[in-house]
C-alpha cells in the first residue's frame, strides 16, 4: 500500500511540473502597427493605428482623432491579458470608452498580435497589429 501511495504521489508531481504556466507574462518590445475597429454587430469603422512597447511603456498614434484614443502609459500582461494604464489628460467631447485603457485580452502569432476587448452590450474593441 505504501509504495502505491508513493507512485501516485510521484505521478502527480511528474503531472504538475510539465503543466505549461498559463500565467506566464508576454514580453512585448518595438513597435507595432495595423488596425483599430469597434465592432458593433460585426462591423463598425477602422483606423490605422501603432503602438510601441518599451518595458512596461507604451505610446500610440490613430489615423482617426480620438478613434480611438491613445497617446501614452504603462502597461502589464499576465496570461493572455494585457493592462494598459493611460497617463494622458483627455477632454470630454468624445466616447471615453475608446480611451486604451483597462483590462484587454491579447493573443499573439509570431510578429502578429491581437489584442481585444468586449463590452457587456455586445460591442468589441479589436487592434489587429503587426511588429514593424
Amino acid at each position: 500500500m505504501k509504495s502505491l501511495l508513493c507512485f501516485l504521489v510521484l505521478i502527480v508531481t511528474l503531472g504538475a511540473s510539465c503543466k505549461k504556466n498559463d500565467n506566464q507574462a508576454i514580453k512585448l518590445s518595438g513597435t507595432y502597427a495595423g488596425t483599430f475597429q469597434r465592432k458593433v454587430s460585426g462591423s463598425g469603422a477602422v483606423s490605422n493605428v501603432s503602438l510601441s512597447f518599451s518595458t512596461d511603456a507604451w505610446n500610440g498614434e490613430s489615423q482617426t482623432v480620438k478613434y480611438p484614443a491613445l497617446s501614452h502609459g504603462s502597461f502589464s500582461t499576465t496570461g493572455n491579458k494585457i493592462n494598459f494604464k493611460n497617463e494622458s489628460v483627455w477632454t470630454a467631447e468624445f466616447d471615453w470608452s475608446l480611451i486604451l485603457s483597462g483590462d484587454y485580452d491579447i493573443a499573439v502569432s509570431g510578429n502578429k498580435i491581437i489584442i481585444s476587448k468586449s463590452y457587456a452590450t455586445g460591442m468589441m474593441d479589436v487592434y489587429t497589429l503587426s511588429k514593424q
